[in-house]
C-alpha cells in the first residue's frame, strides 16, 4: 500500500528525530513520511494498547501479563505477525520494567483517543499521538495535567535533544488542546523511549526550542514537493 499524501505532515517522533539528524537522515524521514507504511505493518500497536490499558486502569500488573499472554498464546496466520506479536510482549516486559521509576503512582492516566487534532506549524501538519492524558491533584487542590507518549524503537534510541523535542511538541499540543482540564505540568509531559529505558520531560525553556521547530516546519515544507 502507498499512503502517499500531498500535504506536508510530520509525526511528533520523526520530527522529534528530524530536529538532530544529519542532512542524508532528514531526506529519508521527509520520504518515509510521504509514503507511510501500511498500518498493517506497525510494528508495537498491541503493545501501546497493552501498556494503555495498563496506565488508565489502576496501574495493575496482571493487566500487562494478561496482554502478553494474549499475545504469547494466540495462532497467528503469518510469520510476520507471529514475530510482531514476540516484539510486542519484549516491547511490553521492558516497560514492566521501567514503569517504577517514572513517578506515575496516584495519578489518574485517561485515553486520548485515536485521532487529536494536528498541530499547525509553517504550513505543515504535526501529528502529536500521546497515549495518555495524566492529571493529578497538588497541595493546593488544582489539578495538574500532563501527556505520556511511548516511543518504540529497538533500533533508533531518543538521545537527550531528540526526546525533549518531542516533549516540547507535547507541551504545546497540551496547550492548545487540554488548557481547559487545567494547569499544565512540565515535568508531566512524559516521552517514554521503552526499549532504551529511558524517559523525556518537556523543558521549561522552550522558546528556542519551539524556534527550532518552525524552521525545522518550514525546511519540510519546502522539500516536501522534491523528495
Amino acid at each position: 500500500m502507498n499512503g502517499r499524501t500531498e500535504s506536508p505532515h510530520v509525526s511528533e517522533s520523526k520530527l522529534g528525530r528530524y530536529l538532530t539528524a544529519a542532512p542524508a537522515l532528514r531526506k529519508q524521514l521527509i520520504h518515509t513520511q510521504k509514503n507511510p507504511p501500511d498500518p498493517r505493518y506497525l510494528r508495537y500497536p498491541d503493545a501501546a494498547h497493552a501498556i494503555t490499558d495498563f496506565l488508565c486502569h489502576g496501574q495493575d500488573e496482571s493487566i500487562l501479563r494478561r496482554h502478553q499472554h494474549r499475545l504469547a498464546t494466540t495462532v497467528f496466520e503469518s510469520e510476520y505477525d507471529a514475530h510482531r506479536a514476540q516484539s510486542c510482549i519484549e516491547a511490553i516486559e521492558h516497560y514492566r520494567r521501567l514503569h517504577p521509576g517514572l513517578g506515575l503512582g496516584g495519578l489518574i492516566a485517561t485515553t486520548v483517543g485515536d485521532a487529536p487534532p494536528p498541530l499547525q506549524v509553517a504550513g505543515v501538519s504535526i501529528q502529536v499521538r500521546p497515549q495518555v492524558v495524566l492529571q493529578a491533584v497538588d497541595a493546593h487542590g488544582d489539578n495538574q495535567v500532563g501527556l505520556l507518549k511511548l516511543y518504540f524503537s529497538k533500533h533508533h534510541p531518543l538521545d537527550e535533544r531528540s526526546g525533549q523535542y518531542i516533549a516540547t511538541l507535547l507541551s504545546a499540543f497540551a496547550e492548545q488542546h487540554l488548557a481547559p482540564l487545567g494547569p499544565l505540568d512540565a515535568r508531566r509531559m512524559l516521552v517514554v523511549d521503552v526499549f532504551a529505558g529511558r524517559a523525556y520531560s518537556a523543558p521549561r525553556a522552550r522558546t528556542r526550542r519551539l524556534c527550532d521547530v518552525r524552521l525545522a516546519c518550514e525546511e519540510i515544507a519546502a522539500r516536501w514537493a522534491v523528495h
